[in-house]
């Protein structure tokens, strides 16, 4: 496959960071001993035939598989033939494999995008803190590792982010439900962000989400 060990080690770096962010997005990347494996089907078939064509909708030869989405089990490449070597997420069932899309610039760029959303996720982690993860703030990262990187796309970033986004609304929806009980009560706004111990605004705006959701 022409890989160096300092292409494997960058490999292995975005394989860590992937790795502590399991459980937020819905990918995973292989270790540089399983490369060889992972290309049968690809590349090369069972027998070490290559597949890999020049042609326009096959399979590039300078595409190398170093993960799959986790959900659909599409592939997750770097092309070593492109500046930089971007990384991308192709689509099974398409026909040709040009459909998909690019997610970073790189091995060390995607492993950047990654480590920001962990940290994004684990420092407003319910366990931690009162405050939730907001599709809003999902959102706003999403967007900053779009604006950091020309190949990040952000709808392919919103769709590997799917499980974060669950866990978003399914927290959303029951801190709008408390709120809306603790309103019914006669509590005033100040007084329910001070007993759930989130920021005012936030309240306010979760609180004229339950009226508009009544409406």
């Amino acid at each position: 496959m022409g890989i160096d060990a300092a292409w494997k080690e960058q490999l292995k770096q975005l394989k860590w960071e992937c790795d502590r962010a399991s459980e937020f997005i819905d990918i995973s990347i292989y270790g540089p001993d399983e490369l060889e494996r992972e290309q049968i089907g690809y590349s090369v078939d069972t027998e070490g035939n290559r597949l890999a064509s020049d042609e326009e909708g096959s399979w590039q030869p300078g595409w190398i598989v170093i993960g799959c989405v986790d959900l659909t089990g599409d592939p997750v490449i770097v092309d070593t033939c492109e500046a930089g070597q971007p990384v991308a997420c192709l689509m099974h069932g398409m026909e040709e494999w040009g459909a998909g899309s690019y997610i970073a610039g790189s091995m060390g760029q995607c492993k950047d995008a990654i480590a920001k959303i962990r940290l994004l996720m684990t420092d407003k982690n319910p366990e931690r803190t009162n405050v939730p993860v907001a599709c809003a703030d999902l959102d706003a990262v999403v967007a900053e590792i779009a604006a950091a990187d020309e190949y990040a796309h952000a709808d392919a970033w919103k769709a590997l982010l799917a499980p974060c986004y669950r866990s978003a609304r399914q927290q959303e929806e029951t801190v709008i439900r408390t709120i809306k009980s603790m309103s019914g009560q006669g509590m005033k706004i100040k007084d329910i962000a001070d007993a759930l111990q989130i920021p005012l605004k936030q309240a306010y705006s979760y609180l004229r989400q339950s009226k508009s959701e009544a409406d």
